[in-house]
């Protein structure tokens, strides 16, 4: 639809957008930690807004804070609205700065809902001849739609007017206030007539003409309930259609106050800067303007720095003379890719002190002149393996990898700032190195993607040497300052043994599995994907002489066309709506309940789960075999969880399934240990079960680990009020699911949802757990004191998570806040538990000379590859080593198995 600019009038619902944008996208700070996610999110909205319609009317219209008018008419008008997020207004704030800066036309009153005022110049515009689109997602504003004025959903792109609200609603415009008299609103807490659902108020509605003449004609009622229902709640339903009417107010807003030129949007550039908004920035910039300038920029800042390249032989052994003499020196490398076992490195930079850092190049494809990559790397070797001269790197892990793919086995005391800055980061902080060096150095460094990506480079190594040297060295040189930096804040917040002794030492372990590896079944793999294939052409054969050959060219994974199939073609009853509200869900759930009275929908459930399963692993995993050493060498990122567990990428070997009937199983046999070598797995039995006996203290709880007792078959005895050998299978489940959510923040409707049974029922069950281990509730409580207190909580070894939700106004935020506490001190003692499991478990294999390697680790679960003539002395030192990570009144427990494959 097209409007006349000079007749269309454009009002947008503030407080509609700014929501939309503050839940809409991740949370993002500023590097000085201001939250702008809503304020970024909000100005790409309205800049798509501009693009869309070139208006040149626009207002924006907020609610303004307190009680309204309607809440005269029912003091609990929305009275069941939870408290916004506290930050959410400082960002409107920045909000409203934004629109001033760019000359958008915005109103509030005092009094006066939002809904109201959209509907009051609306009026006044229509009236003066303008046509006028509204720019909301609330249905309630239908009521408004006329020949002249249309809603947008900016968020659908989808144009309402009468006719299409009309049939969406399936009620006349002019009934749309009778419907809602009737329904109510939840939301606003308007009442409505209660005992008369959406069915029930379309059937009256249709019915009469409107809410007089119902209530005239209340005889007529065909439905004895419903008659009940509306006797006995007359005043309520009048008073819902008086607080559901929008209200006419003067507003004396002129049209040409609503005036906007586009090309004003250049003036909220300066706020853009302030709130490190770079993409809205390089939007700024003219097309013919080339992205120079900026570099240039950020070059400008480092000329105080002797940044150099080396690129003769003679300036390598200066450099190498210089080395050799100091005690430490920072380290990066650059490479073809992030492949640190396959890719080729192209260059090393290097830095000694501050003021000064070198760049040699050696792989780039120019013309300009560098050193061979051998005599790099032989000129180097000794003194990067010299175990005496400390090497400071950020993600150390990484360089370490590219330069033993080069040939050099990096050696010394490694300091590195990326795990430094994680055990010392606030929750929104980023830890990427140039977020460090603006945070603090206050100096910005060129990034990947203006250097390579904007110039369309196809690696670093078609980089110039000039700008490459400018790029690799400040890596280099920003590292060395970072370190003393966080090594005097690691010592003020008494953090620094947990970084020394625990997170470097586990960083050179997993540095260890990385390079060695594990080995893969191509030709096992193969013979799987045939095997799975044949089965999905089998259920699909299934599902189309079920439903039909007219629906073959039916896609089994698109939610849309299994959507058509399930609730149109074969008439099945939609179970709930679909995520983006757009139509009905066919999620596992409701697969999962449709499939009780209907073979269909079971078949494409499974049909899902084998596509998912092939896709996932079965197709993707060979392409990770390092072509080399024909092994798949996963990536253990050490600082990307925030409770201290670590995670495995590229590709995730912590996910793999273990199932037996999903081919799960077989997948896992696809991978194999070296000749004469077999796999030894070890997991720690109910860790975090046994850490939170430990922390809470708890006498039952902690009586059962002492007892050996089964501890889901105890607290299912104490759930179902039966002996302990009496517990059966299911009530075994119960407590299982029970005792390994507690700490997850399980509620009533989770567990009612998990366990298929009524919310009444799980309710109990939860109240009856804490009865029976009290004080794991009293440690619970003290635990989210301790957060309000300090802003953070700390495992037992002292990692810190800071929490700022535990402040928050907004139930459910402070309820996941409090969640978010209980669990990290739990979770995070036990990946600790795990974490100095590994490095004395490592450091005892090394000591004994075994012929043993740890290869992976699965949250509480470490996999071994282990000489088969040493595999019962590798796993009694396995058992010994992990079960005395801690002197604790309560055990730990290792289970070992064997296997030939994994």
């Amino acid at each position: 639809m097209k409007f006349n600019a000079k007749k269309t009038v454009f009002l947008i619902d503030g407080s509609s957008f700014l929501y939309r944008a503050y839940y809409g996208v991740r949370p993002l700070h500023t590097s000085k930690g201001v939250p702008v996610q809503a304020v970024y999110s909000f100005c790409r909205m309205i800049k798509k807004l501009v693009k869309k319609f070139d208006g040149s009317f626009i207002s924006l219209v907020w609610d303004s804070k307190g009680k309204t008018t309607r809440h005269e008419m029912f003091q609990d008008y929305k009275a069941n609205r939870q408290a916004p997020p506290s930050d959410i207004f400082d960002q409107k704030k920045l909000i409203v700065e934004f629109a001033d800066l760019i000359g958008l036309h915005q109103i509030s009153k005092v009094g006066v809902e939002a809904d109201d005022i959209l509907y009051s110049i609306a009026q006044e515009r229509s009236k003066a001849g303008d046509f006028v689109v509204v720019i909301t997602s609330d249905k309630d504003m239908g009521q408004m739609l006329t020949e002249n004025i249309v809603m947008f959903d900016a968020f659908k792109d989808k144009i309402m007017d009468v006719v299409a609200f009309e049939e969406k609603l399936g009620v006349p415009i002019a009934k749309f206030p009778f419907y809602f008299s009737l329904l109510g609103d939840a939301s606003d807490n308007i009442p409505g007539v209660r005992g008369i659902g959406k069915k029930g108020a379309m059937e009256l509605v249709n019915q009469f003409n409107s809410l007089e003449d119902l209530y005239a004609n209340l005889d007529n009622v065909k439905r004895p309930r419903q008659k009940t229902a509306l006797q006995n709640n007359k005043d309520n339903a009048f008073l819902s259609r008086k607080l559901f009417l929008l209200q006419y107010e003067k507003t004396g807003v002129k049209k040409t106050d609503l005036q906007f030129n586009k090309d004003d949007w250049a003036n909220a550039r300066s706020l853009f800067a302030k709130l490190e908004f770079k993409t809205l920035l390089k939007e700024l910039q003219s097309e013919q303007l080339s992205l120079f300038p900026i570099v240039e920029t950020k070059m400008d800042v480092h000329k105080k720095y002797k940044l150099r390249a080396i690129t003769t032989e003679q300036q390598l052994k200066e450099l190498c003379f210089q080395l050799k003499s100091v005690k430490a020196f920072a380290v990066d490398t650059e490479t073809t890719g992030l492949r640190t076992l396959q890719d080729e490195c192209v260059g090393i930079s290097l830095c000694m002190k501050k003021g000064e850092a070198y760049y040699i190049p050696f792989g780039h494809k120019t013309i300009e002149k560098q050193l061979k990559k051998e005599t790099v790397i032989t000129a180097l070797k000794p003194i990067l393996e010299d175990p005496k001269i400390e090497k400071y790197l950020q993600n150390a892990k990484f360089d370490q990898l590219v330069l033993l793919h080069a040939g050099i086995n990096l050696q010394g005391p490694i300091f590195d700032t990326l795990i430094a800055a994680q055990l010392i980061a606030k929750e929104w902080q980023r830890k990427k190195l140039e977020d460090l060096s603006e945070r603090y150095l206050d100096e910005p460094m060129l990034t990947y993607e203006e250097i390579v990506k904007q110039n369309k480079y196809k690696n670093f190594s078609y980089v110039p040497l000039h700008v490459a040297t400018q790029y690799a060295s400040i890596d280099a040189h920003q590292t060395f300052r970072l370190k003393k930096i966080f090594e005097k804040e690691l010592k003020k917040e008494k953090l620094f043994k947990l970084f020394k002794k625990l997170e470097m030492p586990l960083a050179h372990v997993l540095f260890q599995m990385e390079s060695t590896g594990i080995g893969f079944d191509l030709e096992k793999i193969a013979k799987l994907d045939v095997q799975v294939s044949k089965e999905l052409v089998t259920i699909e054969e299934k599902i189309l002489a079920a439903v039909g050959d007219e629906h073959k060219n039916i896609n089994l994974n698109s939610p849309k066309q299994v959507e058509k199939l399930l609730f149109t073609d074969l008439q099945l009853p939609p179970q709930k709506k679909s995520a983006k509200r757009t139509g009905y869900s066919t999620d596992q759930e409701v697969l999962k309940e449709l499939a009780k009275v209907h073979p269909v929908p079971g078949l494409i459930m499974r049909y899902r789960e084998l596509f998912k399963l092939k896709s996932t692993y079965i197709d993707s995993l060979p392409g990770y075999v390092n072509p080399e050493t024909k092994r798949i060498h996963t990536t253990f990122r050490q600082t990307s969880v925030a409770t201290g567990r670590l995670a495995s990428s590229d590709p995730n070997l912590q996910n793999i399934p273990a199932d037996g009937s999903g081919y799960g199983i077989e997948i896992r046999a696809a991978f194999i240990p070296q000749k004469k070598h077999i796999f030894l797995s070890a997991d720690y039995s109910q860790i975090e079960l046994r850490v939170l006996a430990h922390l809470s203290k708890d006498k039952n709880l902690t009586n059962a680990f002492l007892q050996g007792h089964d501890i889901h078959a105890e607290t299912a005895a104490r759930l179902f009020d039966v002996e302990l050998n009496d517990v059966t299978h299911d009530q075994r489940q119960v407590g299982k699911r029970i005792n390994f959510s507690i700490l997850y923040g399980l509620t009533p409707f989770g567990l009612s949802k998990d366990l298929d049974i009524s919310f009444g029922e799980a309710k109990t069950y939860i109240e009856k757990y804490f009865e029976q281990y009290p004080d794991v509730s009293v440690w619970m409580d003290s635990i989210v004191k301790e957060t309000k207190r300090n802003g953070y909580v700390e495992t037992h070894w002292g990692r810190r998570r800071y929490i700022s939700g535990i402040y928050e106004k907004n139930r459910n935020l402070y309820d996941l806040a409090k969640r978010v506490a209980i669990n990290t001190v739990a979770q995070g003692t036990a990946a600790e538990i795990m974490k100095w499991g590994m490095i004395n478990l490592n450091n005892a294999i090394k000591k004994q000379n075994l012929d043993a390697k740890i290869l992976l680790q699965i949250h509480d679960e470490l996999l071994i590859s282990v000489a088969e003539d040493q595999k019962e002395i590798v796993e009694k030192l396995v058992k010994k080593t992990l079960e005395s990570v801690v002197d604790w009144e309560i055990p730990l427990i290792v289970t070992t198995r064997f296997g030939k494959d994994w």
